[in-house]
């Protein structure tokens, strides 16, 4: 129910719009009245309802005034004016001081009802702003201010879940909660770090059970590879938010193990450690340093997907498997610069190939959907460390060649486009065709490709006549739904509110 507020300075008017509300308005709920404008704006600090519905001529503080402190002090609150017809200009007036709907007076059942039923999707969409503006403040400062999280949070106990595509963020980069798909009283669904995870918070009452969590594991459904969800087994109260999503991102980033699907039920306190959080065994150290003093190039190129594949039938978490990669790499690029400071050739220890590098693993570790793909790209990084010779590498690091990879992409939107499908058709790896997006779009391929067929269900959208799940379809997007999520967090509408302007 909607909590409102009613400022009425005639007794008589004030009952028969009590007896209305009561009688013919049963989403809403009033709870207080008042006979001024300074009355309606003490009970609106004090009681923050969702709407206030206010007389326009009352002595002292009038309609007016009232809606001129309330849109300076509290800019959210949603207010309806009463008015007679003689007060055209008032109403005018008040309308351009922010008031959102007004009422003509003698009120009948029908005309409130209608004002109030009209209001409704302000409310509604105001109502989900806040309450993502409050879980934000909430999990970025550690705490909110305890009357808004009663106000918007009422339930005694909720749920949550992580869902994580694929691998981690590089470097853990990004903001958390950033972007907005879904919020209602019952649940909030937001983007964690990146686009690639997302966070389910739900009231105990509507979601309680795992397998109910686990639909939720279709997240990015339109991208191939392996999931990751955590789910909280014990329900919470809202204000222990932070410190529970804290312990989830902890089980979440331990836990998530290339090519595996996982679903987690976790108990808090506490977190799950993985069963590998140290280095690479000793051993294979020693053996990159024999192979790197003498020059066995071949050995170097084989002992890593040795390892890769040894990682893969253990099923070490991945922040394992990146930790030792790193460090190997970090063994091998010590030794080379060893021997560029000897003036030995054929190697490549300059500050620009390590910064290269660098992002290169970043991407390998982000984009891999299997080990196998995890090897290719490791390849690649060998090749550049190595300095390898075929020159294969050069002639696609260029502006043309990105030119006809953009050009593949705009005669293909409606097909299920992926990385591995592009490496497939242009012959080159996902380490490097995700770098080449990088350097010369500023962008991940993900994000790339959204956008582009974002811009493409614009232009279909101009066409009032179309269906929207047609053009989710003809844009690339096979579920409409999703579609739908992805074009309102990029440009702030909804598909069929965008075609409507």
């Amino acid at each position: 129910m909607y909590k409102l507020i009613l400022v009425e300075d005639e007794p008589g008017a004030a009952e028969h719009i009590r007896d209305i509300i009561r009688l013919y308005c049963p989403r809403f709920e009033l709870i207080a009245s008042a006979d001024s404008g300074g009355e309606g704006l003490e009970l609106a600090r004090r009681l923050r309802p969702d709407l206030l519905l206010t007389d326009i001529r009352m002595p002292r503080m009038d309609g007016l005034e009232l809606l001129k402190r309330l849109h300076a002090e509290l800019p959210d609150l949603t207010v309806i004016i009463v008015s007679g017809y003689q007060d055209f200009e008032y109403t005018r007036t008040a309308m351009q001081y922010g008031a959102a709907d007004y009422v003509l007076k003698p009120v009948t059942p029908s005309a409130l009802n209608a004002a109030l039923e009209r209001i409704i999707p302000l409310l509604n969409e105001q109502a989900g702003r806040n309450r993502l503006s409050v879980i934000r403040r909430l999990l970025n400062n550690g705490a909110a201010d305890p009357g808004e999280l009663g106000k918007y949070f009422t339930a005694p106990a909720y749920s949550m879940a992580i869902s994580r595509k694929n691998g981690l963020p590089s470097r853990f980069s990004g903001g958390v909660y950033n972007l907005k798909y879904s919020v209602d009283e019952e649940t909030i669904d937001m983007y964690g770090r990146d686009e690639m995870e997302s966070i389910h918070i739900c009231s105990d009452n509507s979601i309680r059970s795992q397998e109910a969590f686990e639909r939720i594991h279709w997240l990015h459904g339109e991208i191939p590879g392996y999931t990751t969800t955590v789910v909280c087994r014990d329900p919470f109260p809202i204000e222990k938010l932070p410190e529970t999503i804290k312990s989830l991102y902890n089980i979440l980033d331990s836990s998530l193990t290339i090519g595996i699907n996982q679903v987690i039920s976790a108990a808090l306190p506490g977190t799950r450690q993985s069963r590998k959080t140290g280095e690479a065994d000793g051993e294979i150290f020693r053996v990159l340093d024999h192979y790197m003093r003498e020059s066995k190039t071949d050995r170097i190129r084989r002992l890593f997907p040795d390892f890769l594949e040894k990682c893969r039938q253990e099923k070490y978490p991945q922040l394992y498997v990146e930790k030792s990669i790193r460090l190997l790499l970090e063994r091998m690029r010590f030794h080379l610069k060893n021997a560029a400071s000897n003036n030995q050739s054929g190697c490549r220890a300059d500050f620009m190939i390590d910064f290269m590098i660098d992002f290169m693993i970043d991407d390998a570790f982000f984009y891999a959907t299997n080990y196998d793909e995890l090897k290719e790209s490791f390849s690649d990084i060998l090749d550049q460390l190595l300095q390898d010779k075929s020159g294969s590498i050069g002639k696609v690091d260029t502006p043309e060649f990105f030119e006809l990879i953009k050009e593949y992409i705009s005669l293909h939107l409606a097909e299920p486009l992926t990385l591995q499908s592009m490496c497939g058709h242009f012959g080159i790896s996902q380490t490097y065709i995700s770098r080449l997006f990088r350097k010369y779009s500023g962008q991940s391929f993900i994000n790339y490709l959204t956008g582009v067929r974002i811009e493409k269900a614009k232009q279909y959208l101009a066409n009032r006549d179309m269906l929207i799940k047609d053009i989710a379809l003809m844009s690339g997007f096979s579920d409409q739904f999703y579609f739908s999520r992805v074009f309102r967090s990029l440009t702030g509408q909804s598909p069929s509110k965008y075609q409507e302007c």
